[in-house]
């Protein structure tokens, strides 16, 4: 029984994020006869998969510390360039598809060494980042959209599996990847030991600058990952698309328990923060109002996390 209660402390914050997603959905089924519909669920879920994917990278680098600012322009990057290499023809995806996740592991790499070797703030390095890539943007695009994609993604990413949406079971997959590192693999261990004192862990033993790169460099990859799926929901690639992503990565993460300031959280809880922010996001749809009252209650959302999240730490502190 102290186990179980142990547990449920550690993890309270996971909880009350699922808790707090099925009052949502409690509160969207009331006010809206179809809310809890099969078809308005599985959108709820294939919106909620884009947040998932760019918040494997973000929990990673927040687990040590550190933020991708970056992840907006990565994605939209990639989008842009697999629909313009492509062009319209479902053959060349058999290459252009891994060029471009590659090019988002190399950006990564590029933040990773900044926060790493050359001690440049995460929010700064990747900051820069996103604007340098964001100008190469406008000059790639002359500031217009890219052409169609090939209509193969645009069936694969509505299509569905045995009843299930591709999308959210390529995020089933990556998820249950993410957890099973974190929670069980040697890197899990050494990511959370850097995240709660690099200094210790390098004492440890723990090469803490070659643990820095991989979650910058993983970021890369599922924002150029998911800059490659909402190509294919979209339908089209533009220079601003990845721009709902900046903060909404970083909230989903912090909703879900994860510190700022590092050593504490779990992408467990960054799938519930995802779904939270998609349920809100309907919520206010269902009482009529506008985006602008999203971005409110996003910005109301991720001071509160960050408020009682830094809270809890310092009480822990305290009592260690």
């Amino acid at each position: 029984m102290s186990d179980l209660s142990g547990g449920f402390r550690r993890n309270s914050a996971i909880v009350l994020a699922f808790v707090v997603a099925g009052v949502l959905f409690l509160f969207g089924s009331i006010y809206a006869v179809d809310f809890a519909s099969v078809a308005h669920i599985r959108t709820i879920l294939i919106t909620a998969s884009f947040t998932g994917f760019v918040g494997v990278g973000q929990t990673l680098c927040m687990l040590t510390g550190g933020i991708d600012l970056s992840i907006p322009s990565v994605l939209a990057g990639a989008a842009l360039v697999t629909a313009n290499l492509a062009n319209g023809v479902t053959s060349r995806l058999t290459w252009v598809i891994p060029l471009v996740l590659v090019a988002g592991i190399l950006v990564g790499l590029l933040n990773g060494l900044g926060v790493a070797y050359a001690g440049v703030p995460p929010i700064i390095m990747t900051l820069g980042m996103s604007g340098a890539i964001q100008g190469l943007l406008l000059i790639y695009t002359n500031g217009g959209f890219a052409s169609s994609p090939p209509e193969s993604i645009v069936n694969f990413v509505t299509g569905d599996t045995v009843g299930i949406p591709n999308v959210v079971l390529v995020w089933a997959v990556i998820s249950a990847v993410t957890i099973i590192g974190l929670s069980w693999a040697v890197f899990g261990r050494k990511l959370y030991a850097v995240g709660t004192n690099p200094v210790a862990a390098f004492l440890a033993g723990i090469n803490v600058r070659r643990i820095l790169l991989v979650p910058y460099a993983v970021s890369g990859l599922t924002a150029a990952l998911a800059g490659v799926l909402l190509l294919g929901f979209y339908g089209q690639a533009f220079t601003d698309m990845g721009n709902d992503f900046l903060f909404s990565s970083a909230i989903a993460v912090a909703v879900g328990g994860a510190s700022i300031l590092g050593g504490r959280g779990h992408y467990v809880g960054t799938i519930a923060g995802a779904i939270v922010l998609t349920l809100i996001t309907a919520d206010l749809d269902v009482l009529s109002l506008g985006t602008a009252a999203v971005d409110i209650a996003y910005g109301i959302i991720l001071i509160a996390a960050v408020y009682f999240g830094g809270r809890k730490l310092g009480r822990r502190r305290v009592a260690s």
